[in-house]
């Protein structure tokens, strides 16, 4: 957690950075290191990567909670839910994420709903954690 303070009109303002863990993933070691090969070389590399935390992050502003990027769906769990067509998603990530994991969790342990939200920043352009968590203000990075 990293706290700034700011003077902003003769007052101090305080605001917090929370990174909120929302499960973890498995990668292709390939896709660590800038090589020649090209996607091909990632989809046939025969080692994963150790678990690698997903975050979303909460910025606690005194106008309100801005959430930045809101970290991935435990629906990312069931099979059928990435498209069977697409090469990556079927051979190059394992996710692991619970309903305990997800955003909206994550914020209530905070004491945070939902409708409390200020802003939520989108860093890609599709956050399927986002739609399903009741957050609804956004821009996309």
């Amino acid at each position: 957690m990293k706290k700034t303070e700011r003077e902003g009109k003769g007052e101090k303002m305080s605001v917090r950075i929370v990174p909120l863990r929302t499960g973890s993933v498995k990668i292709k070691a390939a896709q660590c290191a800038r090589k020649p090969g090209g996607p091909f070389r990632v989809l046939v590399d025969p080692q994963w990567t150790d678990p690698l935390p997903i975050y979303a992050w909460l910025i606690d502003h005194p106008e309100g909670p801005i959430v930045v990027d809101t970290g991935e769906t435990s629906r990312a769990m069931e099979a059928g839910y990435f498209p069977s067509w697409h090469p990556y998603c079927r051979r190059a990530v394992e996710m692991d994420v619970g309903e305990e994991d997800e955003i909206g969790h994550r914020l209530s342990l905070l004491g945070i709903a939902p409708s409390d939200v200020r802003t939520v920043e989108k860093g890609h352009l599709v956050e399927p954690s986002f739609s399903e968590s009741g957050l609804q203000s956004t821009r996309i990075l």
